[in-house]
């Protein structure tokens, strides 16, 4: 209950302490935490030294049992305690407990937010949800989507020709998600196709991650709404899956704290994409370290620059290892609102409706006036991030499962803002997002890279191999199967035959185990020389034709291995951290196959001229 009615009061006293202070209530806190920086008035946020137990701590600095707590029962073991104090009695305190080995680190608890949305209708800017059009005669049929110019500006129809984000999962860490009726808030009709996957509510410290407010729901919708269901509006990712996290209340504040748990759980518990609309206050170390924390994991922290218009990107986007997005509206323009600055990474579109209503991002959501779901126009840097979101897990399921490959694809492939004229700036980052193109490439350039290899590979190996050794037609044939597959009949369809077409759109050597999940990582086995050096032996007596395709399959499948090594966007399963041992193990592997390449050619010399090798 005491939890309950500080986190009501909180966002009061904080708007109070800025009035008093002649601040902008809608503008975000500061970089470091100065007067002007929201925080809740009574807490401070310790994180001690893993292991140690709140017994131990409170005896050590004489702490009533009530005053201190472990702020989430999901993230204890990183010993992040809140520990509520009296504001008078902080700085005092602060400096004890910054001052002793027990401490890894003390500050204040900051208070972060949501802008305050347009949520209310000021005429055409919610559109009915029981009384919808019928649905479209083309693809995708959902009524509203001739209304989503923002997903004709990222292109998310030519990204669909290649992904959807089958699997991957996304956090959404907001208000909640309205995918079920719960006592917190309703179900949004249109989200009742979209995956889910079990969340949290960080701010109750219960397992109803339910949307009071409408800002998550919002959000989530733009990542993964139920698509092609004519019904409502299309999520960019529509075939990924949500893990909701509330991390702020039905009034849109939270604290760090909270959202530091939240992106531990995350990362700990399965998400690939971290998605965080919101922004505010001081440095906080705790959130800092918690971005890091995810990021090291391989996850993608996505977060919104702000909304305060200016040139300042808000936390946490701002920190070390978050990917900082700042908004357009439809004329691919940075919106008036947006923040912005060194940490951008990229722009995406978040509305403009100093355009229009309708220049606002639209998607169900739920109604914050009442327990009932709308579909209403919004805008915000919140808009804009979960479009990078989507686009991320579309690239995930395309099997570019590092979160620095991903951002470079993101890099590559963004387009000029409209005042831009290419390269980075502070309104654009590296320009606004194509997810079509993104995807055009984690498709096309690995496949691609592959094939030239292996070409290369055949070539040399050509210059030594006799007519005896292997047929070089059906070596080429071995190797294609191996490096790439037909990757380049995928826009055709070919991928989307039943069975087979996602194994002849794929080298061999990418293939996975289904058992062990979604197949975007590489195992030990199949990124290994195990394999095809396995076929290439047993093959040794076989008739030319067979062995043929056999010494086609090593040669493709270490250039695959290669490849991997020039383009490391796809981590190998089971291989700890995410980049130098990866590389090391599928260069090695790459080096040992081509050298049993050769071992098995000589083999079959020896044999067929009833030599013996030695």
């Amino acid at each position: 209950m005491l939890r309950r009615l500080r986190l009501a009061l909180t966002p009061a006293l904080a708007a109070l302490a800025l009035a008093l202070a002649g601040c902008d209530a809608r503008s975000h806190g500061p970089f470091e935490h100065d007067e002007d920086t929201p925080v809740a008035p009574d807490e401070l946020v310790v994180d001690l030294v893993d292991g140690t137990s709140l017994e131990a701590f409170r005896a050590r600095f004489g702490i009533a049992a009530e005053a201190v707590r472990w702020n989430s029962p999901n993230v204890a073991d990183e010993a992040i305690a809140v520990l509520r104090v009296p504001r008078a009695e902080q700085a005092a305190l602060l400096a004890r407990l910054r001052a002793d080995p027990m401490v890894e680190h003390a500050e204040p608890s900051f208070v972060i937010r949501v802008e305050p949305s347009e949520l209310l209708s000021r005429g055409g800017d919610i559109l009915p949800e029981d009384d919808q059009p019928p649905p479209l005669a083309s693809f995708p049929n959902d009524p509203y989507y001739p209304k989503q110019w923002n997903m004709e500006m990222v292109h998310a129809r030519d990204a669909w020709r290649y992904a959807s984000g089958e699997g991957v999962v996304v956090a959404v860490l907001d208000t909640g998600v309205g995918y079920e009726g719960t006592k917190r808030g309703p179900a949004a009709p249109d989200l009742l196709g979209t995956g889910f996957v079990r969340g949290y509510d960080f701010v109750n410290d219960d397992e109803d991650p339910g949307d009071d407010h409408g800002h998550g729901t919002h959000c989530a919708g733009t990542i993964a709404q139920s698509t092609n269901n004519g019904r409502g509006v299309i999520g960019l990712a529509h075939r990924a899956r949500i893990m909701p996290l509330k991390v702020l209340s039905a009034g849109g504040w939270g604290t760090t704290v909270d959202i530091a748990d939240a992106i531990r759980y995350a990362a700990d518990n399965g998400a690939h994409v971290l998605s965080l609309s919101l922004g505010g206050g001081g440095h906080s170390k705790v959130l800092a370290d918690a971005v890091k924390y995810a990021r090291d994991k391989g996850c993608l922290v996505v977060c919104a620059a702000g909304n305060g218009g200016r040139a300042r990107v808000e936390y946490p986007a701002a920190y070390p290892g978050a990917t900082a997005v700042s908004s357009v509206g439809p004329k691919a323009r940075l919106a008036p609102y947006s923040s912005h600055g060194k940490e951008t990474f990229i722009a995406a579109p978040g509305g403009d409706k100093s355009q229009g209503v309708e220049a606002g991002v639209l998607q169900n959501t739920v109604d914050p006036r009442g327990r009932k779901t709308i579909y209403a126009f919004w805008q915000g840097t919140s808009m804009a991030t979960p479009h990078v979101s989507g686009a991320a897990a579309l690239l995930y399921s395309c099997g570019v499962t590092d979160p620095d490959a991903i951002e470079d694809i993101l890099k590559a492939t963004a387009r000029p803002g409209a005042d831009a004229s290419g390269g980075w700036t502070q309104k654009y980052g590296w320009g606004v997002l194509d997810a079509g193109a993104a995807v055009r490439r984690a498709m096309f350039l690995p496949g691609s890279v592959a094939l030239g290899l292996s070409a290369l590979l055949l070539f040399l190996a050509s210059r030594r191999l006799e007519r005896r050794d292997a047929a070089l037609p059906l070596a080429a044939v071995g190797a294609l199967a191996a490096a790439s597959g037909l990757f380049f009949l995928r826009p055709l369809g070919l991928g989307e035959v039943p069975l087979i077409g996602p194994f002849i759109t794929r080298g061999i050597a990418v293939w996975d185990l289904p058992l062990l999940g979604p197949s975007w990582h590489w195992t030990p086995l199949f990124a290994s020389a195990l394999i095809p050096g396995f076929v290439g032996l047993v093959t040794v007596k076989a008739p030319r034709a067979i062995r043929s395709l056999a010494v086609g399959l090593m040669l493709g499948w270490a250039a695959r291995l290669i490849t991997g090594v020039v383009l490391p966007w796809a981590d190998v399963r089971f291989i700890p951290g995410h980049g130098l041992l990866d590389t090391l193990w599928l260069a090695g592997n790459a080096v040992a196959l081509l050298a049993f390449t050769a071992v098995v050619v000589r083999l079959a010399r020896g044999k067929a001229s009833g030599a013996v090798i030695v």
